[in-house]
């Protein structure tokens, strides 16, 4: 894991990628709707935050109790992010079916997108592999810029970004890691539900 120091301080560079990416996410969304983002979008952040480092306290329920601050340093691991990722994903599927709400599964393609393109060119200009990060802005500029014109977000739009990010992984970064198998794994899911949700309304 690679670091960032300012001054007295050092965070995780993934962690400054993804506080990046979810508020540059916010106003992109902005630009086109004229409007602010939905809490689901920033309730997901937190949500995946939430379990990631509490679930270090339930795997290492004893280390916790005889040092309860090591909870701001640690988190879950593997385990941790596997859960935190469910988490997200229940939570979209039961906000988009809960009565009265007006989210659609629909809304989260684009946010996935856009949120995890920014998250990864971040993090590869925070780690300091610039020809990475150009070539992964080129593809987050394509998606900003097909996302502001208004182009529908079709499954097949979707995969083929899905499939470009995949080949970039593959040469720059380590496309079987499991952070960036379990986000893959959301994509699909929410590419998924959006064309089942659709079906759904069709009949």
């Amino acid at each position: 894991m690679n670091y960032i120091t300012f001054g007295r301080f050092t965070l995780p560079a993934d962690l400054l990628a993804a506080f990046a990416a979810i508020f540059i996410g916010a106003l992109i969304y902005r630009a086109r709707e004229k409007k602010s983002i939905d809490d689901w979008f920033w309730n997901s952040f937190f949500i995946y935050i939430a379990i990631y480092k509490l679930s270090y306290a339930v795997f290492n329920f004893k280390m916790f109790l005889d040092t309860p601050l090591s909870l701001l340093y640690f988190n879950g691991g593997t385990a941790g992010q596997i859960l935190a990722f469910l988490g997200i994903a229940i939570y979209l599927y039961w906000l988009s079916r809960a009565k009265g709400s007006t989210i659609t599964p629909e809304e989260y393609i684009p946010a996935y997108f856009i949120f995890f393109l920014l998250y990864w060119t971040g993090l590869f200009a925070f780690s300091q592999d610039f020809l990475a990060a150009a070539i992964q802005a080129v593809l987050m500029i394509g998606f900003i810029l097909f996302y502001l014109k208004n182009i529908k977000l079709t499954m097949e739009y979707a995969i083929l970004f899905l499939m470009l990010e995949a080949l970039i992984l593959s040469l720059f970064s380590d496309l079987l890691a499991v952070e960036n198998l379990l986000i893959f794994a959301l994509g699909v899911y929410l590419i998924i539900f959006q064309r089942l949700n659709k079906e759904e309304i069709q009949h």
